[in-house]
């Protein structure tokens, strides 16, 4: 595995933002782990983060004109990734985000950021995708602007879950929309990092977790 991988791994766990345990998920399945971005608090875990977005996208998706983070754990991840893009990789572009609820004053309407039509190129960011149900929203709130290209979505872990059948959720959106996904790390390379290893004193997957992982995996996750 990579070094960046292996030191994103272990910012996730540090930080609190990746952890084990028992989690009801937005698609409603109770899971035995949960990313929760918002945990990326001070200026340099958001610095550090929005650099793996934007190094990731840089690598993978050449022809964009606009990040687009979905309400509300993607709004922060937009702006730290435009400003890594610009400030580390000189690649000035914009950014964009939705409400959750429609504005009824001033400019209303549901976007905020970057002007946005069916011309525009977009990147999305967001943390995970586990049944593909957020981004189903993005694409049907998109629909009010002309639904703009989306070039590509970028994810900090690739849970590598079933989506609304067998096929995975990312899988399902390349296949219904012509989206491609990207992402930092996938859960198989978490999980075979972390298991029975100690980072600064602490075990985040033994036997026991690792138990529960593989049942949950057994019951929706795919392969690689």
């Amino acid at each position: 595995m990579q070094q960046y991988k292996q030191d994103f791994i272990q910012f996730l766990v540090k930080s609190g933002a990746l952890k084990f345990g028992e989690f009801k998920l937005k698609s409603g399945r109770i899971g035995p782990y949960f990313l929760n971005i918002g945990q990326f608090s001070t200026g340099e875990a958001i610095g550090k983060l929005g650099y793996c977005y934007a190094q990731t996208i840089n690598e993978n998706v050449k022809n964009f004109d606009v990040v687009f983070g979905p309400a509300y754990k993607g709004i922060h991840l937009a702006v730290a990734t435009v400003i890594e893009l610009n400030e580390k990789l000189g690649k000035n572009v914009s950014y964009a985000y939705n409400r959750k609820e429609a504005k009824d004053h001033g400019e209303g309407g549901m976007l905020i950021g970057a002007p946005i039509n069916k011309d525009t190129k977009l990147v999305v960011v967001d943390d995970v995708i586990t049944a593909g149900t957020a981004l189903r929203l993005v694409i049907d709130v998109l629909k009010d602007v002309g639904s703009p290209k989306i070039e590509g979505v970028v994810l900090a872990v690739d849970r590598m879950e079933k989506g609304q059948g067998e096929k995975s959720a990312i899988q399902e959106l390349k296949d219904e929309f012509g989206i491609n996904v990207f992402s930092i790390v996938n859960i198989e390379e978490i999980i075979e990092y972390l298991y029975n290893r100690e980072i600064d004193g602490t075990v985040y997957i033994d036997d026991e977790k690792m138990a529960k992982i593989k049942a949950y995996r057994d019951q929706y996750g795919v392969k690689a």
